[in-house]
């Protein structure tokens, strides 16, 4: 009798009993790899990504002087994750001057963009890194997958230009779209799979998703936004562009906006999304995936998602 009173707290679904369940193709993207746990937008932050069960890895790119996709999230160095070449500290008020389309990449690979923990992540493991080439990264990450036997992940890369950064900071964005699309197909080509079939672009400006488009209309296409709204206010800033993908800011997405995305057939996918609590609502609203900086928080909600 006693036993029957006890609620247990797993459930044979394979997430707790407070949560919702999650449909079968749910997609859990690590942000920047894991920037909770190593730092962003390296290569071991990838991989820890990866173990812990990620479908899909999240990454933002600019580019060199050398015209290479380098990933980063911002064009430049910032002063509080990234060392000099000497080991010295970049001054926050000079670190817009650290371009990286003004360096070649056998400049930027000699900055540490690891040994410095991010301000707001104090569980963040520090090790030294560079900022990776796109390539490199892809690479080890198909290598990593072939190595412990799992399904490859999916790439959500985002194409981080603004007007006021064209052909200073970043290459204009048609330039920066066919750069990254003709790296991608490169990439897809040698390495003989179906890379190509796992890639999805975003940006929080409508020009290089245009471009993409004008590229390859087979790409799928991710709107970001932070500004409040409908959804089809939102598509209306997008210039008519029909995404596959709507990602917003998880804390402006409601019910209706879920509901909307769905009816015209996108998928929604919110950003940030970091604690227990706002996973359980992301996922009682019916995303069909969240991006998160802790991986592991969402797999202890859901044990059986990395199975």
């Amino acid at each position: 009798m006693l036993l029957s009173l006890i609620i247990p707290l797993w459930v044979s679904s394979g997430c707790r009993a407070d949560t919702d369940p999650l449909p079968d193709d749910f997609d859990l993207q690590g942000h920047r790899g894991a920037m909770g746990l190593k730092p962003e937008n390296t290569i071991p932050g990838f991989l820890k990504a990866m173990d812990l069960g990620v479908t899909t890895i999240e990454f933002d790119l600019a580019v060199s002087r050398d015209l290479k996709a380098v990933i980063s999230h911002e064009p430049w160095f910032r002063s509080d994750i990234c060392l000099q070449p000497d080991g010295s500290r970049i001054r926050k008020f000079r670190e817009r001057s650290y371009r990286i389309f003004e360096y070649d990449y056998e400049k930027i690979a000699q900055f540490d963009c690891g040994s410095l923990r991010h301000p707001d992540h104090p569980e963040q493991k520090t090790l030294s890194a560079p900022k990776p080439l796109m390539k490199d990264a892809i690479l080890e990450m198909e290598a990593h997958a072939r190595g412990q036997d799992r399904q490859p992940v999916r790439y959500n890369i985002e194409l981080k230009t603004h007007k006021a950064w064209d052909e200073s900071l970043t290459p204009a964005p048609d330039g920066f779209a066919k750069i990254v699309y003709d790296e991608l197909q490169s990439l897809s080509d040698s390495l003989g799979n179906d890379l190509m079939d796992r890639v999805n672009i975003q940006s929080f400006d409508p020009r290089p998703l245009h471009a993409m488009r004008e590229i390859d209309a087979g790409v799928p296409i991710a709107i970001l936004t932070y500004k409040r709204g409908t959804v089809d206010d939102h598509l209306a800033y997008f210039d008519g562009l029909e995404p596959e993908i709507y990602s917003p800011n998880y804390g402006l997405l409601t019910p209706s906006h879920v509901e909307r995305a769905h009816e015209l057939g996108m998928t929604v996918l919110p950003w940030t999304v970091n604690t227990e609590a706002d996973m359980k609502t992301m996922v009682s609203m019916g995303v069909d995936g969240l991006i998160t900086d802790y991986p592991d928080r969402f797999i202890s909600l859901y044990p059986d998602f990395a199975d």
